[in-house]
């Protein structure tokens, strides 16, 4: 099951840069949850995600019931809107399900891969 470290605590924003917090209020009109659409239909939106060592996925806002699988093995780091940094180990098959989330209940983070092998990760968004 995915191991997370948190780094920084919510609340602290003395850890974060200039550029951080520059790019976090970009995130919040960012709706891509991927890299790219496998599917899309009236329910449900599904993405993948491919990191290469050193790549991220720029910050992003989720407002909608979403469910992501990792499908490879590796380390990331996220930095959340809540001013949280947390380092997380996945392994092939760890997958979460956030069931609460929506207009006023949301939250914004980046996903980078800071680890030796690449991430793959599979992401569904369910519409409203």
């Amino acid at each position: 099951m995915e191991k997370s470290t948190i780094i920084n605590p919510a609340g602290n924003w003395d850890f974060w840069e200039e550029k951080e917090k520059r790019a976090l209020e970009s995130g919040a009109q960012n709706f891509n949850l991927g890299d790219r659409i496998v599917l899309e239909n009236d329910e449900f939106t599904v993405w993948s995600i491919h990191l290469s060592p050193g790549d991220s996925l720029p910050f992003h806002i989720h407002k909608n019931r979403y469910f992501w699988s990792a499908l490879s093995p590796g380390t990331a780091r996220s930095w959340y809107n809540d001013g949280s940094v947390a380092e997380n180990q996945y392994e092939c098959g760890d997958t979460v399900y956030f069931d609460d989330l929506n207009e006023e209940n949301h939250f914004i983070h980046n996903l980078e891969n800071i680890g030796e092998t690449t991430l793959i990760f599979l992401t569904v968004e369910f519409k409203k």
